[in-house]
């Protein structure tokens, strides 16, 4: 007696009026679908097994299958749209590139170049903007005829002007402009004069026998300041009387103080 195993099957007698027949009889085919495939068919000639892609229905999904396979709809095959500020589709024969001008200054670009950056809402940056600021004051005062000190850089008024540097980033240079004018009353035989800060800028003598009423002359002065990133500085402007002799005196001052600021 013969029986079949599994998949086989034996009929017959075995005999020439009823031979064993031998027959293949396989299982069914099963399948199941993942997470990204789906299957369908039996396996057969007449329901062959397929496998299809599953696409999530979400609009945002830029993939679909085509006729030669899966694409990337809403695009051009790999390459993406553009606008200011990027050049080329990010194909390989355009990679995507940033849009800039020719260097046309004289030095070098990869030493004096500035630099571009990314700030916290993802917006691209350069470096701070150049900054200039003009501060100003003056004032012209009469006073009560008033010795002149007898000594040398005697101060006798001191104003001063507030500065503010504009740039909270990088530090301010500050070209300090002053000029000075001191009228002075010398009688017969006298002499006296004035300066700024420790400078003896003027001196004026009386030689001969009468007075000679507002004596002066308008000086100037400059130097140079830094101020820190954000900063404040109150810079005074010494105004000295100097040398007062045979009852000199002053009897009017004029000062003007003028500051440049630059942040570069």
């Amino acid at each position: 007696m013969i029986v079949g195993g599994d998949g086989i099957e034996v009929g017959g007698a075995g005999n020439p009026a009823n031979p064993l027949v031998i027959t293949a009889k396989p299982k069914p085919l099963v399948v199941a679908n993942s997470d990204c495939i789906t299957l369908a068919g039996q396996g057969t000639d007449a329901a062959p097994l397929t496998a299809a892609p599953r696409l999530d229905p979400n609009p945002a999904n830029l993939l679909a299958c085509g006729p030669d396979g899966l694409v990337v709809t809403g695009g051009t095959g790999g390459t993406v749209a553009t606008a200011c500020g990027l050049t080329g589709d990010g194909s390989t024969g355009s990679p995507l590139a940033a849009a800039v001008a020719q260097w046309t200054a004289a030095c070098d670009l990869d030493t004096e170049g500035g630099h571009v950056y990314c700030d916290s809402t993802g917006q691209l940056r350069g470096d701070p903007p150049p900054k200039f600021a003009f501060f100003t004051d003056n004032a012209s005062q009469a006073y009560p005829a008033t010795p002149v000190p007898a000594g040398s850089d005697v101060p006798i008024v001191t104003p001063t002007l507030k500065i503010t540097n504009p740039d909270a980033c990088r530090e301010a240079h500050v070209l300090v402009n002053v000029d000075v004018d001191v009228e002075i009353t010398l009688p017969a035989n006298s002499g006296g004069g004035s300066g700024i800060g420790p400078d003896d800028m003027v001196y004026f003598a009386n030689r001969g026998s009468s007075t000679a009423t507002a004596v002066h002359t308008q000086v100037t002065k400059t130097w140079h300041r830094t101020i820190p990133a954000g900063g404040t500085l109150t810079e005074p402007l010494v105004i000295t009387g100097l040398r007062g002799s045979g009852g000199a005196t002053y009897t009017r001052i004029q000062w003007g103080i003028n500051a440049f600021v630059f942040v570069l």
